[in-house]
């Protein structure tokens, strides 16, 4: 090939000029040149990689050459299928090598490591970031393998959080009802599924909590609690002592004053049980007692000396009825 053909091929394939078209066409090329024509393509094509010199000119207008001038001769049709196959020959590779790095992102923003405290058990965890905290029984949370870009855990059941300090990467806690947000902090969120609140405390810090109902927000200063309910979307705010809500994970299940049912609600988590209750029960005894050693059978004798019930194990099924005169 002529280094004047090349020369205006070259031409051509930058500005794509209409009468070098029909000159590069018609008059000059034949099937003797395909390996210059590959050549040519290459060298466009890595020229267009590092610089950004777009391409896609010169490919439209061969394709629409083809679609208006498909019975021209043969030698034009060759000219343009050879320089479609260079040109896919060099985005081929491209392509996969795009299309890998897409899927092994997509992949590593979208893989997540699971955490469980089976019933009756207190987990401890540490996370990437250096945060740590503690899983109550029957609780689960799981959080993006990515995790030190994005600080976000979703969790169903209840949790203990000491989060490391980021400005610039917030800590989120987020269960089904409501998000809990913060920057560096030491806070409880119980969120069972079953659970008609979702009850936030903080012991340390500043926490927002965002309902996922309405968006409704709050915030809490230490020694504060927020209880979400989640049937109205109520959100209320109140002074508590944090230590009867974040002692479990110091093994200890502390009550001050609470209801039998929040005492029967507690012991099935802790001792990882059910619990039936007989539908003719009259419980409206409140309770103030702390549990750290004592056995499942040890409480439940110590609540049937408080109050008139009666109870049977069978391995983790307990049923309490009104004792019988």
């Amino acid at each position: 090939m002529s280094d004047s053909l090349k020369k205006r091929i070259n031409e051509y394939v930058r500005t794509s000029d209409s009468l070098d078209e029909e000159f590069v066409l018609d008059s000059y090329l034949d099937s003797k040149n395909e390996d210059n024509l590959k050549n040519i393509a290459k060298e466009h094509w890595e020229k267009s990689s590092s610089s950004k010199i777009d391409l896609r000119h010169v490919l439209n207008s061969i394709h629409f050459y083809i679609n208006s001038k498909s019975n021209q001769t043969s030698t034009k049709t060759k000219f343009l299928q050879t320089y479609y196959r260079a040109a896919a020959m060099l985005l081929i590779p491209l392509l996969i090598a795009s299309l890998y790095l897409a899927v092994q992102s997509y992949t590593q923003s979208h893989t997540y490591a699971q955490i469980e405290a089976p019933r009756g058990s207190r987990v401890h965890f540490s996370l990437p970031d250096g945060s740590v905290g503690y899983l109550n029984g029957g609780s689960q949370m799981k959080y993006s393998t990515n995790f030190t870009k994005e600080r976000n855990v979703i969790l169903s059941g209840e949790g203990y959080f000491e989060v490391e300090k980021d400005k610039n990467h917030p800590f989120t806690v987020e269960t089904e009802h409501a998000k809990i947000q913060v920057l560096g902090t030491k806070f409880d969120v119980c969120a069972y599924p079953k659970d008609n609140e979702v009850i936030t405390t903080l012991e340390e810090g500043e926490v927002q909590i965002t309902s996922a109902q309405d968006k409704q927000k709050a915030t809490l200063q230490p020694g504060e609690q927020n209880r979400l309910n989640i049937q109205t979307g109520e959100m209320v705010n109140s002074n508590v002592d944090t230590k009867l809500y974040t002692s479990w994970k110091e093994q200890i299940l502390r009550f001050d004053n609470a209801t039998f049912y929040e005492v029967v609600k507690k012991m099935e988590r802790w001792y990882g049980v059910n619990i039936k209750l007989d539908r003719e029960l009259f419980h409206g005894e409140n309770y103030t007692l702390t549990i750290k050693t004592e056995s499942l059978r040890e409480m439940l004798q110590l609540l049937s000396i408080t109050a008139p019930i009666e109870y049977s194990i069978k391995e983790d099924h307990v049923e309490i009825s009104q004792k019988v005169n």
